[in-house]
């Protein structure tokens, strides 16, 4: 099956469920929780990258096929073994294994409510697309495969859009289209002395990654993180470097300077925190790459970057799958601000998140 025929059948089959997939993880979600207790199931990489989250994920148990696992804890839980967990009343599990395919069928098998990560993440930011959406978006979705400069982007664009709104249709689970060397290391362009824009910075992870990569050479750093707890720990990053050349902005990224009320934990109190655009703070400043993950702002934080990106025309890495319409309109956006930007797509992640569109000259 070529590919725009795949994507064609993709969104036939979205419009023909009316978007099910989505209820099915608002579902998923409800259930899950509708237990006394609820199980991670993995206790590997991406357990250790996804449990601290507890914003999101609720658990008191974790579980392993591992026996040498059974009776520790991790993340201050007990881990228990498939048996102990088929043996409890009122329990649920969540696969957090990237292969989950073989766990999710043993777990079923041994009556046990269980449900893959892929299932309960999948387009939790999006709302629910209508029947109209698919007919309208169809041909966007479709022609923007032809943004990409390589069969690789091409695969990953296809597959993602299929696990998000046609999973029959999908030859891949997310698991199985992730690659290594997020931001820094994918050999879609070199690194070298950086002006390094990281919008999103958290608590200064890229920071560490890119100093890693370039043995400890950079040009500067431009962090912008917006939550001002985050931002506290992303100051005791940026200390263990040359902080001269190291510029923190407790402030989110956008297409214009306001604030919004934010509260990121559950039941947190809803506080005031700045918004500003790259182009208003570093006006005057050398910039040579922008990589940005800020939370389903990365239109709007790319529109606010405009002249530098157009002007400078840094490498960019830019998050495309907080929304579904990320996957092609993150590109088309970086495509209408710099035409002969070269666009290719990775994915980074076990899951449905850290799809990046990246772009050079």
């Amino acid at each position: 099956m070529q590919i725009k025929e795949r994507l064609n059948k993709a969104v036939d089959y979205a419009i023909e469920t009316h978007y099910e997939i989505h209820r099915r993880a608002v579902e998923i979600r409800k259930k899950l929780y509708s237990h006394r207790d609820v199980c991670i199931f993995g206790t590997g990489e991406f357990f250790e990258d996804c449990a601290d989250q507890e914003h999101v994920l609720r658990f008191e148990y974790v579980g392993d096929n591992n026996p040498e696992r059974w009776g520790k804890f991790f993340k201050g839980r007990k881990c228990l073994s498939p048996q102990e967990i088929a043996g409890m009343d009122d329990i649920a599990v969540l696969i957090m294994v990237g292969e989950w395919r073989p766990i999710y069928e043993q777990l079923t098998a041994m009556g046990i409510e269980c449900y893959p990560m892929d299932w309960y993440v999948l387009n939790v930011y999006d709302p629910h697309y209508s029947d109209e959406w698919f007919k309208e978006k169809r041909d966007v979705i479709v022609d923007s495969v032809d943004l990409f400069e390589d069969d690789i982007s091409k695969e990953i664009y296809v597959e993602a859009i299929c696990n998000r709104i046609a999973p029959p249709l999908a030859t891949k689970i997310f698991n199985e289209i992730k690659t290594p060397g997020e931001y820094f290391e994918t050999g879609i362009f070199p690194i070298g002395e950086e002006f390094f824009v990281d919008a999103g910075a958290y608590k200064g992870d890229s920071i560490d990654k890119l100093l890693k990569v370039t043995g400890g050479s950079f040009g500067a750093i431009y962090s912008f993180e917006l939550d001002s707890a985050i931002f506290r720990e992303l100051e005791e990053t940026a200390d263990k470097y040359d902080r001269e050349k190291i510029y923190l902005f407790n402030a989110g990224v956008s297409d214009e300077i306001s604030e919004i009320e934010y509260g990121y934990v559950q039941g947190e109190q809803r506080h005031t925190e700045k918004i500003t655009t790259i182009d208003t703070e570093l006006s005057e400043k050398i910039v040579t790459f922008i990589k940005m993950d800020v939370e389903t702002f990365e239109i709007k934080a790319l529109e606010g970057a405009r002249r530098i990106i157009t002007e400078q025309k840094p490498k960019l890495s830019i998050s495309a799958y907080h929304y579904l319409s990320d996957l092609w309109e993150v590109p088309r956006k970086i495509r209408e601000l710099v035409p002969e930007y070269k666009l290719y797509l990775r994915h980074h992640a076990p899951t449905v998140w850290d799809t990046d569109c990246y772009a050079c000259i």
